[in-house]
């Protein structure tokens, strides 16, 4: 908007200002005329001006403006629930059943709808999109050329069929990233390609190779890196030496014992970034994209039959020759190469021939299990296997796994290296080994039954198992102390009772289930068994009933029987029955005993 249209809704806000009630509408008329607008349109412009000017009074503000039935402690509890239950990518949890679980086990005051909660995470920055924002990162330097490098592979666009050829992965063909069982098939025979960066001047090195990111390829590619190369005029040309320093992910290949020996072995420093913090190499990623981009795109327009890892390695070379020389770095301005060749002799630490380097051992130290007494034990080229005790290095438990190599300025000394949990670099120390008295045993060993046991120091294992159960048996005191935890495993307690509930909600919601309506049903036609009696011939019965009786025998009851069952059989049951009626019509009957007057005779 123009200044002289800004300036006629500025005086037509502070005229409808400053009108008496009723004439607003009028100066608001005339201003829509002289802008060409509708009435409604001016109107609108003019009561923002106003607002602007501080000319029109503000909405009055809600008394519960501001406010919410749920704390800020609550919703920061329902956004750890769901941000430590992402997986993949996906919140797994629904914000609804974060919400019914924590509301059952008392965590929540009231339960609120999803919409509503997902609001508020929203409003105060609590929600998973916001969360997972990355944190804000800082821009490192390096002091000279050389002080570090970066190395990162990756899978390339490439992949190698069962024939020997190499061909472009089509994302629309068979191999394309949605059909795994397709690219599964040719998971192994995919190529790497490795990528180099140096810090300071930004000079990529690349190489491809086959058989996947393992590290006989990463030490390949360390060497050729490290090792000059010379242009067809026979020229060395910019980039290699031995760096300082070597920043890689945390990919296997990086930590594996040959890869970490070796680079021990020259005198360079390791070090990774922290998991799923990729950008911390950033120059090698960037670097990736880079070769993908400049170099992988132009592979597709040969003809794949004639392409062969050694051809691809020969032109990626003469790629990377041309980007290093040609190319300005827009951070110092200057080309890579040229950048490099700023590089100090104090700071180009020549490397060996290839030949030499991949003489050098790449077994230098070798892994061993911590006993229980807190030794390891290992054999050095004319001392033979020794003990060595490790109880003073810090950070080694029973059972842990330390990686031992010859010092061979002290043999039979050796250097026993420790894993640091925080930064994953290994720390080396020296320890020697221990001094073996009469019939082998240490000779620092106490004495059974004589010296004074004493336990050894306390291992990180034993500290953190202390730790862990001081909170599971937990009093509402604190922590439980180290007898009272005793006292509780003793007695055979449980662990956490009473510090929560995981199936609050399940009872919630079982509690909680309504009433149904009984519906009427058909009663089943299934009907109990019913068991006929036995059957017995007339002339049985008769034979039974004689037994029974003898004399008393009725000589009708054969005609009778006949009569009633004939052929069908008597139930055994009737004879029993006949029986009892028979003996009892023949018992005899009881006379009444006579009257007798009191005191009279007979």
């Amino acid at each position: 908007m123009d200044a002289l249209r800004m300036e006629l809704i500025t005086n037509a806000a502070r005229d409808a200002a400053a009108a008496p009630h009723g004439q607003r509408g009028q100066i608001v008329q005339r201003a829509a005329e002289a802008l060409n607008l509708s009435v409604q349109r001016t109107h609108a412009l003019v009561s923002k001006a106003a607002r602007q000017l501080g000319l029109q009074a503000q909405r009055k503000r809600r008394a519960d403006a501001g406010a919410s039935a749920i704390t800020d402690d609550e919703l920061e509890q329902i956004a750890g629930a769901i941000l430590h239950d992402r997986r993949a990518g996906k919140w797994m949890i629904p914000l609804q059943d974060t919400i019914d679980m924590l509301h059952a086990d008392g965590r929540l005051a009231t339960r609120l709808s999803a919409g509503h909660v997902a609001r508020l995470l929203r409003q105060r920055g609590l929600d998973g999109r916001s969360l997972a924002a990355p944190c804000p990162h800082v821009r490192m330097r390096t002091e000279h050329v050389n002080a570090v490098w970066q190395i990162d592979a990756s899978v390339c666009v490439l992949y190698k069929t069962p024939k020997g050829e190499l061909q472009l992965l089509e994302e629309d063909g068979v191999h394309y990233k949605n059909k795994p069982a397709n690219l599964v098939r040719v998971m192994d025979q995919l190529l790497v390609r490795f990528v180099g960066a140096e810090h300071a001047s930004g000079a990529i090195g690349m190489r491809f190779y086959s058989g996947g990111e393992t590290a006989e390829n990463a030490l390949d590619f360390l060497m050729w890196m490290m090792t000059q190369r010379v242009n067809d005029a026979g020229q060395g040309l910019p980039l290699h030496g031995v760096p300082f320093m070597l920043y890689t992910d945390q990919g296997g290949a990086f930590k594996a014992a040959a890869f970490r020996n070796f680079c021990s072995a020259m005198g360079i420093r390791q070090g990774w970034h922290a998991p799923r913090n990729s950008r911390a190499t950033g120059l090698a990623e960037s670097s990736q994209n880079i070769v993908e981009r400049g170099f992988e795109s132009r592979l597709r327009f040969l003809d794949p039959a004639s392409i062969t890892i050694a051809r691809m390695n020969a032109m990626a070379e003469l790629w990377m020759h041309s980007r290093n020389g040609a190319k300005k770095h827009s951070r110092h301005g200057m080309t890579p190469y040229a950048a490099w060749a700023t590089i100090g002799a104090e700071h180009l630490r020549l490397a060996p021939p290839m030949d030499i380097m991949r003489e050098l051992p790449l077994s230098l130290a070798q892994p061993r299990q911590v006993k229980g007494d807190m030794t390891v034990s290992f054999a050095i080229k004319g001392h033979g296997a020794r003990d060595y005790d490790v109880r003073y290095v810090p950070g080694v438990s029973p059972r842990d796994k330390v990686l031992v190599a010859v010092n061979p300025l002290a043999a039979p000394a050796v250097r026993v290296g420790v894993t640091d949990r925080d930064t994953g670099e290994i720390v080396w120390h020296q320890v020697e080994p221990v001094k073996e008295g009469w019939m082998g045993y240490a000779a620092d060993a106490p004495v059974l039954g004589k010296d004074e046991y004493r336990a050894l120091p306390a291992t990180p294992a034993d500290e953190r198992r202390a730790r862990i159960a001081a909170q599971a048996f937990a009093t509402p005191a604190g922590p439980a102390t180290p007898t009272q935890v005793a006292a509780a495993q003793k007695a055979g307690t449980s662990p956490y009772v009473g510090q929560f509930d995981p199936f609050a909600d399940i009872k919630a919601k079982a509690a909680a289930l309504p009433a149904y309506l009984q519906r009427p049903g058909t009663p089943h036609a299934a009907a109990a068994p019913t068991l006929e009696p036995v059957r017995l011939s007339v002339a049985a019965v008769c034979k039974r009933v004689r037994q029974e009786l003898q004399g008393d025998y009725d000589p009708g009851t054969y005609a009778w029987l006949t009569e009633r069952y004939g052929d069908a059989g008597v139930p055994e049951d009737v004879a029993a029955g006949l029986i009892a009626a028979r003996r009892q019509s023949l018992a005899p009957v009881a006379q009444p005993a006579g009257l007798r007057a009191v005191g009279g005779g007979k």
